[in-house]
């Protein structure tokens, strides 16, 4: 038997995936519960990929009659993808799992395939049977996977809109997982136009490639999960709300007396500790060290200082980085290296959070500033 360069490129893929499922086993025991699920995904991807392959040898006639109950799996990949991102992206959701009415999908489809291979031999107008059957099929993984983008693409927006009001920097977990959304996104576009092609109108496609084209995309998917997966980022989570945050609760059970503590408290951690320098900030973390509640807390901060977290912790950041720069230290030190020691995180963080406080970037700041003194000393 011959390999294709298409199918040796499908075998290094499966190798790379088999690889990250005992790879991650190894990985420091950081966010195990999503790393939990991108095993099973991985081990799914895998198998896809190998199906490509092996299925190609096998007699059309057997896998029309026993091959269907290995679709089951496939039903699994929208769901898991949905929890990976809840579990990776939210605190108190590490072990984070979806109701079972959400898998009832695979285990209809899986009892039907059981019954299909029942009734294999006596169906009566078989290519009939076989058109309806490969259209529901097809139809029913088409609105799993796409149902499960919608939800993962909702749960990652509010991730990026309530991040602001938790965290004092952005990260770089969200364009991954916008990454890994718009590979499952190509290849959801790809099986639309496989159904299409099959069932509705001819295309000028062949629906062989479109599946070809499918595998590859899985294979972007896992090298770009290995990559963040082996690098491991450090993922700062923000809470989920549900019905019983209601932070409007929070208000009536706070009285003015603790309110003004809270304020007093925040005043005193960011002006005399300095605790805006601490580059992993977050609502949690100065909720622990003021001893209150992320939801009391956060009260506070929108309601008597108006602000959101990200945009307070930042005026202070950059007042310090401000009084650096009026006591000459960017004469010593590059600009980045003080922005860095008053608790930036990185460079384009920095660069962003002064030029909305700023209305400037650094170096036409400091260069105004370096003007004005000259001007002064003539």
């Amino acid at each position: 038997m011959t390999i294709s360069f298409y199918e040796f490129l499908i075998i290094l893929i499966i190798g790379q995936c088999v690889f990250l499922i005992f790879a991650i086993q190894y990985i420091p025991k950081k966010h195990t519960g999503a790393n939990r699920i991108i095993q099973y995904l991985l081990a799914i991807y895998s198998y896809y990929l190998l199906e490509r392959i092996i299925f190609r040898e096998v007699e059309r006639d057997l896998i029309f009659q026993y091959g269907y109950a290995r679709n089951t799996f496939y039903l699994f990949i929208g769901p898991l993808i949905y929890t990976y991102i809840r579990r990776l992206l939210f605190y108190k959701n590490g072990r984070y799992r979806l109701g079972y009415i959400h898998y009832l999908p695979a285990l209809l489809y899986f009892s039907y395939s059981l019954f299909h291979i029942y009734i294999y031999d006596s169906i009566q107008d078989f290519d009939r049977y076989r058109y309806l059957l490969l259209f529901w099929i097809e139809v029913t993984f088409f609105i799993s996977i796409a149902t499960y983008l919608i939800k993962s693409k909702t749960l990652l927006n509010y991730y990026h809109k309530n991040e602001k009001h938790e965290l004092s920097f952005n990260q770089t977990i969200v364009q991954y997982v916008k990454i890994l959304l718009a590979c499952l996104l190509v290849y959801t576009i790809f099986w639309f136009l496989g159904i299409l092609e099959r069932f509705v109108i001819e295309l000028p496609i062949n629906i062989s490639l479109v599946y070809d084209i499918s595998c590859l995309i899985f294979g972007i998917q896992i090298y770009i999960v290995g990559f963040y997966s082996l690098k491991h980022p450090e993922v700062f989570k923000i809470r989920f709300l549900t019905k019983n945050d209601n932070e409007p609760i929070v208000k009536h059970s706070m009285k003015e007396e603790e309110v003004s503590k809270i304020s007093d408290l925040v005043d005193a951690y960011f002006n005399e500790k300095k605790g805006h320098r601490r580059t992993d900030l977050s609502l949690s973390v100065l909720a622990n060290e003021i001893n209150t509640t992320t939801n009391k807390l956060s009260w506070v901060l929108n309601n008597v200082y108006e602000k959101t977290f990200y945009e307070l912790v930042n005026e202070y950041r950059v007042d310090d980085f401000l009084q650096s720069i009026k006591e000459n230290k960017h004469k010593e030190f590059t600009v980045v290296s003080i922005a860095l020691d008053v608790g930036f995180n990185s460079k384009s963080t920095f660069y962003k959070a002064f030029k909305e406080i700023m209305k400037a970037t650094p170096t036409a700041y400091i260069k105004s500033i370096e003007s004005k003194q000259t001007k002064h000393s003539a």
